[in-house]
């Protein structure tokens, strides 16, 4: 494991993990977008692989453990660490995470933390670190028995998977995420090629660490990455050769690029420039002829009307956050609230284009019954022209126990299915009649 670097090359890495902790904590950027934008390419600083898979492992944990850093470093302040500025509060959370969680040697964590901080709160952050050192096992007890996610979410899990929400913060928590890809075809070639672990129906999960960019077959547009749960909307869609399909909130592509690779002609729909732009750079890569239009779903007319839409809708991503854990301090109860009602009229959109006796497949990465079990239940209610294709066990059996009695799927993190630790994710097919 990585656990320390020469200090030169340290230093810089440490201090692109603070811009990228800003970037995500305080300016609410996505974690992916922080970690690119600080780790390109520039003409002053040059990173290393080792460099960049070590900022991507400190500053990933430090999102993932955060409010455990929080409460232990709060135990050695007089007002909680939140209203300290920017520079030493990043610096301490920096130092705790490589004490605490990558188990580099203290006088390293606290050496290299002093670095990180600017010349006026230096003395603050050596203090408080060399305290938490001296100290050590006083403040690791401190620290895991501090609270592991933001309360809001803890108690939403808590009143929703009273059972398996321990599970899903198990999965929050692994520091060494594994990735899963969809590959066009050759997968045994491919098992052996990237040392990769064969999933039931055909998916491949990595678990060697490193970039995903600089691995054999990535660049020759062989596979793309997307993770077991999120390729099983598509592998129980029937989808069929030459079949059109009208695929909402397409980017950035990885069903898209599933339908494709079964010849299947499809049109994506998307209102996101960013999202777009990264939907046509995989396409590129991938060698697909793909179409996509710059859309607002809502607003969009057309007089066409499709036999099959998917509906990938967006969501609080709450199944994701394994990989995403910037999700822990983007999302709130409101944020749900409001993504809730986008959904429904998104539902409700995507029903209007829908052909007689066609089919709609809706699905998400929440892991929150407002954004996928009560959506439909209510459209259910409400249209009397809907009826829920039941998925069956006996059809899909390597789903296991992820099938409900209602006919939907209902993926959870780290559950008793065949496949551990998964994205949450939930899945449901409707039909016009």
């Amino acid at each position: 494991m990585v656990r320390f670097m020469k200090k030169k090359s340290g230093n810089a890495a440490r201090k692109k993990v603070v811009l990228i902790l800003k970037d995500v904590l305080e300016d609410f950027v996505s974690f992916d977008e922080a970690f690119h934008k600080a780790t390109k390419s520039q003409k002053s600083i040059k990173l290393s692989k080792k460099d960049k898979g070590f900022i991507y492992l400190l500053s990933s944990s430090v999102l993932r453990y955060l409010t455990q850093i929080d409460a232990t470093i709060d135990c050695l302040l007089k007002e909680p660490i939140k209203k300290l500025p920017n520079n030493p509060k990043m610096a301490l959370r920096i130092g705790v995470a490589q004490m605490f969680i990558l188990e580099t040697p203290n006088h390293a964590a606290v050496d290299t933390s002093v670095d990180a901080a600017s010349k006026k709160w230096r003395g603050l952050v050596n203090a408080i670190m060399r305290n938490i050192s001296r100290e050590e096992s006083k403040y690791k007890k401190i620290f895991n028995s501090s609270p592991k996610i933001p309360k809001w979410l803890m108690e939403r899990w808590r009143g929703n998977w009273p059972e398996d929400y321990p599970n899903f913060i198990k999965s929050i928590q692994d520091i060494h995420p594994h990735i899963d890809i969809a590959v066009k075809k050759n997968i045994k070639h491919w098992q052996i090629k990237l040392n990769a672990e064969i999933l039931p129906d055909n998916a491949l999960r990595i678990n060697d660490p490193g970039l995903v960019s600089q691995k054999a077959g990535y660049n020759d547009g062989e596979w793309w990455v997307q993770d077991y749960s999120s390729q099983i909307p598509i592998k129980v869609f029937s989808v069929k050769k030459d079949e059109e399909i009208l695929d909402l909130c397409a980017a950035p592509g990885g069903k898209t690029a599933q339908m494709l690779n079964l010849g299947a002609r499809v049109l994506s729909i998307d209102k996101n420039k960013n999202r777009i732009k990264k939907f046509n750079e995989n396409m590129k890569r991938l060698k697909f002829d793909a179409n996509i239009i710059e859309a607002d779903i809502l607003d969009y007319s057309t007089k066409k009307k499709w036999n099959k839409i998917l509906l990938d809708a967006p969501c609080s991503s709450t199944g994701t956050i394994r990989k995403n854990p910037d999700i822990l301090y983007s999302h709130s109860e409101k944020s749900i609230n409001n993504l809730s009602k986008l959904q429904k009229n998104l539902i409700e959109k995507s029903w209007s284009m829908l052909n007689k006796n066609g089919f709609l497949m809706y699905c998400n990465c929440s892991l929150e019954p407002e954004e996928g079990e009560k959506i439909i239940e209510e459209f259910l209610s409400n249209n009397k022209n809907a009826k829920i294709i039941k998925f069956k066990h006996e059809e899909y059996k390597y789903l296991n126990n992820s099938i409900k009695r209602q006919g939907w799927i209902r993926v959870l993190p780290n559950d008793k299915g065949k496949v551990k630790n998964t994205d949450g994710f939930f899945i449901a097919q409707l039909q016009k009649i």
